[in-house]
């Protein structure tokens, strides 16, 4: 492969990589142009023997695989998001959009600016919301408040009940490889969470979501 392929190739890389952060409906279609010019360029070193031919044809095969690869991954994402989403709606939850700085299983803070389906809010009416205290459980293990496993902490005025700490631990236990916040104030309680897993998993959020809102 010579110096002009490698380029090509490592360049084809890049720009998809930039790809994979956009935010946009059309990102699809520049990671389709973006592998037909490079696949071009590609070829046409080998018509003016800049590069032999199968070299060419090799990475022309790889850029076009890496991007029907990437496509496939984001058709099945946005589809795995909307069944999440469509679920919810169905269970009487309201979704937004929102952003919100997190603490992911990595325990790396990160910050995301929303767009799409990137992060969503889930909220529903509280049952207590005139004499319930506000309070957040996240994934926050420097914080201060009652600590749960897997790094989960409770924050709030006053502790948990027995019943709501049972189902703090079972969240705790089960969510420990989330992106997934939830938060009480005033009238309702929500959850932050980068939605994922489709409609099963949608509705267990709700089902949490509904417990906690006895509190």
């Amino acid at each position: 492969m010579n110096e002009f392929n490698k380029g090509i190739l490592l360049l084809f890389l890049f720009l998809l990589s930039l790809e994979v952060f956009a935010e946009s409906k059309w990102k699809w279609l520049w990671v389709v142009v973006c592998a037909a010019l490079f696949t071009a360029g590609s070829l046409s070193a080998a018509l003016v023997r800049m590069e032999k031919f199968e070299v060419s044809l090799a990475i022309s095969v790889i850029m076009t695989a890496v991007c029907l690869g990437y496509l496939w991954f984001e058709h099945a994402t946005k589809r795995s998001e909307k069944s999440a989403r469509k679920r919810a709606l169905k269970m009487g939850v309201t979704v937004t959009e929102a952003t919100r700085e997190m603490l992911c299983a990595s325990g790396i803070k990160k910050t995301k600016t929303l767009a799409g389906t990137a992060l969503a809010r889930y909220s529903i009416p509280r049952k207590a919301a005139g004499t319930a205290n506000d309070w957040s459980f996240l994934r926050h293990p420097e914080g201060e408040g009652v600590k749960y496993g897997h790094g989960w902490l409770f924050a709030g005025k006053g502790q948990a009940t027995e019943a709501m700490a049972a189902t703090l631990r079972a969240i705790s236990a089960q969510a420990r490889g989330e992106c997934l916040e939830f938060e009480a104030k005033g009238t309702e309680v929500c959850a932050y969470w980068k939605e994922w897993g489709g409609a099963e998993h949608a509705e267990s959020i709700c089902l949490w979501l509904q417990e906690l809102a006895q509190y």
